[in-house]
């Protein structure tokens, strides 16, 4: 190896050297890097839904003027935006199964016949019942009558918001009870007769027929 080549020789070596001792002493070269986390997405903020019925539909919330007629004969009149705009369901006529659509605008009015009672747990003093709208009447301001045996827990009246000179109030379809083990009820109603499994008579509080104007 001649002079030139050896000073070619040594001046690699040094660099190499002292490349090695950067990295070795160097965080930044000399340390591997732990990966960073990558940010999670931003979750969008969700869109206002307007309501919709069953079928999808927009559901208007104008209020209607409502009578409605209780257990015991008392009357309530206001304005409401409870319920659908619109209503489905099916009935029998001579024997024959149809579909229906009525708009609120056609409704006259919707007559509680029944109630289903559906026991809900045991306690203590005895068996809790919710007991629900099961047979209904539908009468349109042209006269015609239908029957629908599924209540109206569909048609979002169970529960009915109600407003008028008085305040505001909620009025209700349905309600709750507790049977004893003698059979008797803590509402005071009477045992029923037949079917145990339905009543047509109901606590003085619920709303029994409900009236468009």
């Amino acid at each position: 190896m001649d002079k030139g080549q050896n000073m070619d020789y040594l001046l690699r070596l040094r660099l190499f050297l002292w490349l090695g001792t950067l990295g070795f002493f160097s965080p930044t070269f000399g340390e591997p890097r732990m990966p960073k986390e990558p940010s999670l997405p931003s979750i969008p903020n969700e869109e206002t839904k307007e309501p919709r019925n069953a079928r999808g539909e927009k559901d208007s919330r104008e209020p209607k003027v409502l009578n409605l007629t209780l257990c015991d004969g008392r009357t309530v009149r206001g304005e409401s935006t409870s319920g659908s705009q619109s209503i489905f369901f099916e009935h029998t006529k001579d024997g024959i199964l149809y579909k229906k659509k009525l708009t609120i605008a056609e409704l006259d009015s919707i007559k509680i016949d029944s109630w289903e009672l559906k026991s809900k747990r045991e306690e203590k003093k005895g068996t809790t019942y919710e007991v629900l709208p099961k047979k209904i009447r539908i009468r349109t301001k042209n006269g015609e009558t239908f029957y629908k045996e599924t209540g109206v827990s569909d048609l979002k009246l169970l529960n009915i918001e109600i407003k008028n000179n008085n305040g505001e109030t909620t009025l209700f379809t349905y309600w709750v009870d507790l049977k004893f083990p003698d059979g008797k009820w803590y509402s005071g109603l009477p045992t029923a007769k037949g079917d145990q499994s339905t009543r047509e008579d109901c606590l003085k509080d619920v709303v029994r027929m409900i009236e468009w104007e």
